[in-house]
């Protein structure tokens, strides 16, 4: 096939240029930024996707699939115009560049966020209750790729919800909690009992490529999700049994910790810096996400890593990094 990666110099999109090609496919990629996670592909052009003249630097390539990776993600420091300026329209022009080029298949990267955080497990059948302005413009994005969809019959969505991706070279929330279990293993928040969902960067590019021949001529949506479903404290246990990391010690009530947050907060603001204690961190780690992925499964997608392995490369990767 010959495939159009948004997004293809960031931590998701980098490694599918390369394991796509590994796999015989023809890749091609669009980014705004010259930073990569790993190694620049030769075929990442740079460039914006709200810029349909940047996307028409393709047009000598007849493209099946287009895998729209590109997005505003971060967690922090992010403005609500920049996350819909991205997500949604962004998506927008994507979606023109489509029907301009009569490409009629996209799988759509967005995320359980969609769901927001609800009391039980969520599959896809749940609600979307989104209470993020991240999860509110990824799936303004979703809902313009419908509407791309029910413009044509022929036309095929694939929509990949993931929740935490980690992995080696990712330096976003699991960075953080092993950094955490390195330097400072004294506190957790809570008690741990809360299900952290995620799904490991070699298990979400193994699931982008299963769904390839899996298009039907409608909207299909999959949660990309590794199992088991762990809590938070065995999520710790597993990186604790690496050598280097330690469990916490002592436990801070979830209420107490959203307090000394909130002291950071008025010192970031002070200083004019986002810190890596916040109020809005100790919330979202005392959270409960707790997504399930067996529609993916009834399908036929085998989890080729486990959790275990791929936190054992991960922390072999932070000591590597950060002994240099």
């Amino acid at each position: 096939m010959n495939i159009l990666i948004t997004g293809s110099n960031g931590f998701v999109g980098s490694r599918l240029m390369y394991y796509l090609e590994e796999k015989g496919h023809q890749v091609l990629g669009i980014d705004n930024s010259k930073e990569c996670n790993i190694e620049n592909h030769t075929k990442t052009k740079i460039g914006d996707i709200r810029n349909i003249e940047d996307l028409h630097k393709f047009d000598d390539v007849n493209f099946d699939v287009i895998i729209h990776c590109a997005a505003d993600k971060h967690d922090f420091g992010i403005s609500r115009e920049s996350y819909f300026s991205n997500n949604e329209y962004g998506t927008q022009i994507v979606a023109d560049y489509a029907e301009k080029r009569g490409i009629k298949k996209i799988i759509y990267f967005s995320t359980v966020s969609a769901y927001g955080h609800q009391n039980h497990p969520c599959d896809e059948t749940a609600e979307y209750l989104s209470n993020t302005v991240y999860g509110d413009s990824k799936f303004a994005g979703e809902k313009v790729l419908w509407k791309w969809k029910e413009t044509e019959e022929e036309r095929a969505l694939i929509t990949l919800r993931p929740s935490v991706i980690y992995g080696p070279n990712n330096f976003a929330n699991m960075y953080n909690l092993i950094n955490q279990m390195h330097k400072l293993p004294m506190f957790m928040v809570g008690n741990g009992s809360h299900i952290k969902s995620m799904v490991a960067l070699e298990n979400m590019v193994d699931m982008t490529y299963f769904m390839l021949d899996k298009f039907k001529s409608e909207v299909q949506n999959f949660n990309c999700i590794d199992k088991p479903y762990l809590t938070v404290k065995q999520l710790m246990q597993t990186i604790a049994k690496n050598d280097g990391f330690s469990m916490p010690k002592i436990y801070i009530p979830l209420w107490i910790a959203i307090s000394i947050g909130k002291v950071f907060d008025f010192f970031g603001k002070i200083i004019r810096k986002e810190l890596p204690i916040n109020s809005d961190r100790m919330k979202k780690f005392g959270t409960s996400t707790d997504y399930r992925a067996e529609k993916i499964r009834e399908l036929g997608y085998v989890q080729q890593h486990s959790i275990k392995e791929v936190f054992k490369q991960t922390c072999e990767w932070y000591l590597k990094v950060n002994n240099k």
